[in-house]
């Protein structure tokens, strides 16, 4: 079973990596797998419900906040 904290690094590196994002979305227990998490079925049934325009839509959106903010001399964290 997947924490809170790895399943917070799941979601958050679909928000930074494109790529990472599309193999979430087409297998998420493989992308799981790759960053050594363990995803129980309930885990694998809620990702696999995941609207793969609204995570598309939300990670063009923060990839172009984060892109935006590497211009400027301060972080965006």
């Amino acid at each position: 079973m997947a924490t809170l904290a790895q399943m917070d690094r799941l979601v958050g590196r679909a928000m930074f990596d494109g790529e990472f994002r599309a193999r979430l979305l087409k297998n998420p227990e493989s992308a799981a797998k790759t960053l050594r998490i363990k995803l129980t079925a309930g885990q694998l049934e809620r990702l696999a419900g995941l609207d793969a325009d609204v995570l598309e839509r939300l990670g063009a959106e923060f990839e172009g906040l984060v892109d935006q903010q590497t211009d400027q001399s301060f972080s965006f964290w």
